[in-house]
């Protein structure tokens, strides 16, 4: 039996088009419940706020297939103690206060216990207050910015993040380009972030860390173009007249499509690296009509990273069940939620006791077959998943479209963020 997902007198079938299932992620959900957490059925209600239309709905019709595909796994052998999963998704349309009110809706109306928020750094800062006092187990699937679990003033016992995060991936990044940037002598770097809280302090982190590893990169240009823009004109005319060796940028889903058609035009890319990390991500990479000559970029997420069989199984199984949606880095976050969930509610035989599956959760090291070594790890101090895929490599335009990824040290990662936890005042 497949997963009750209800929206507007809706429900999904067996197989659905890549069209339906679009339309039916981004759908608002009617259903309610005289039981909190139970609808009549008996289900167990998860709700799940999203950006599943405009310029970045990937983050969100990619993260529904992908918990969409272990719901209905979970329910084809039998639920949770004979109960059902029945998902429930609501498009925030990447506005925070849009995301706020779905929120509050699938919790107090619609009698959600469980809830996945997919949204962008600003949605989740908008709901983790929200999140943080309601009894409610939460999880942040899409957020990068770090001070979301870093800061204790923003944790809660209950809200979880399985979203990578900024710090690990800036310290990262910086580890592996300022060896490659003294190598092939680059000097004169140019930024381009999204303008909100996560492309400005990741790329700070990003440019700090290079400092701090021993670079010789001097920053020459920095653009912020605004999440959703669709003209680049600006950016990239800044970023030629810059003379920059190497750009790096944070621009992801349909901005960095928009980013990368436009550069090319200008000629851009012609002469100069580029370090983006999202470039690796399903629905970009394989759209993208030109891929520059030196493109570096990240392990977001890879049907050959990590290298594993489960790895490549699970991907297929994705693309197969969901009409042909390929996963991101924000599918596996969400798949680690669900999860995460799963198991807390079998620890808890199918009641979602809110405490009990928090307890359940924390500290936990979750077999999935998307981790390194087939696992990560949900840390205890601060709710926030470690040791995941974190490597980088060198962009190509045909499969497997990365030619292969260099995973970076996960304890030089750990103690990069332990001094800017000191330096933040978070510790």
């Amino acid at each position: 039996m497949n997963v009750k997902t209800t929206v507007r007198r809706q429900h999904v079938g067996h197989q659905i088009s890549r069209r339906s299932f679009i339309r039916l992620a981004s759908g608002a959900v009617l259903a309610t419940s005289p039981l909190i957490g139970r609808a009549q059925s008996g289900s167990i209600k998860v709700g799940m706020s999203c950006i599943t239309s405009g310029p970045v709905a990937l983050t969100g019709t990619s993260s529904v297939a992908a918990v969409k595909f272990l719901f209905d796994k979970v329910n084809a052998s039998g639920g949770i103690n004979g109960r059902k999963l029945e998902l429930l998704v609501r498009d925030s349309r990447a506005l925070p206060e849009e995301s706020v009110k779905n929120v509050r809706n699938l919790m107090n109306s619609d009698g959600c216990r469980i809830i996945i928020a997919a949204e962008t750094s600003a949605g989740a800062a908008a709901v983790n207050e929200v999140a943080r006092t309601s009894d409610v187990l939460f999880f942040h699937t899409a957020a990068e910015y770090s001070a979301l679990t870093a800061d204790p003033k923003q944790r809660s016992p209950h809200v979880f993040r399985t979203s990578r995060q900024g710090v690990h991936d800036a310290a990262g990044g910086a580890l592996w380009f300022t060896r490659l940037a003294k190598e092939r002598s680059y000097g004169r770097l140019a930024t381009c972030s999204p303008d909100y809280q996560y492309g400005r302090d990741v790329t700070q982190l990003f440019v700090d860390n290079c400092k701090r590893f021993g670079s010789n990169l001097n920053v020459v240009s920095q653009s912020w173009p605004k999440l959703g823009a669709s003209d680049y004109t600006e950016v990239v005319t800044k970023m030629l007249s810059s003379k920059a060796d190497v750009i790096y940028s944070l621009c992801f889903s349909g901005d960095l499509l928009s980013l990368m058609e436009q550069g090319n035009l200008y000629g851009l890319f012609s002469n100069r690296a580029v370090f983006i990390p999202d470039l690796s991500e399903y629905g970009v990479i394989d759209k993208v009509k030109q891929i520059p000559p030196v493109a570096y970029t990240g392990s977001r997420y890879s049907m050959v990273y990590p290298p594993t069989a489960e790895n490549r199984a699970w991907h297929d199984a994705i693309v197969k069940t969901s009409g042909g949606i390929r996963p991101t880095t924000w599918s596996w976050q969400a798949a680690l939620a669900a999860q995460l969930a799963v198991n807390a509610l079998t620890a808890t035989g199918g009641e979602p006791r809110v405490d009990k599956m928090a307890q359940a959760i924390r500290g936990s090291t979750v077999q999935v077959p998307y981790g390194l070594n087939g696992k990560v790890t949900m840390r205890a101090t601060d709710n926030a998943v470690i040791r995941y895929p974190l490597g980088f490599g060198m962009a190509q335009s045909a499969e497997p479209f990365v030619k292969s990824f260099e995973s970076v040290n996960w304890d030089q990662v750990l103690e990069s963020e332990t001094a800017w936890l000191k330096r933040s005042n978070y510790v």
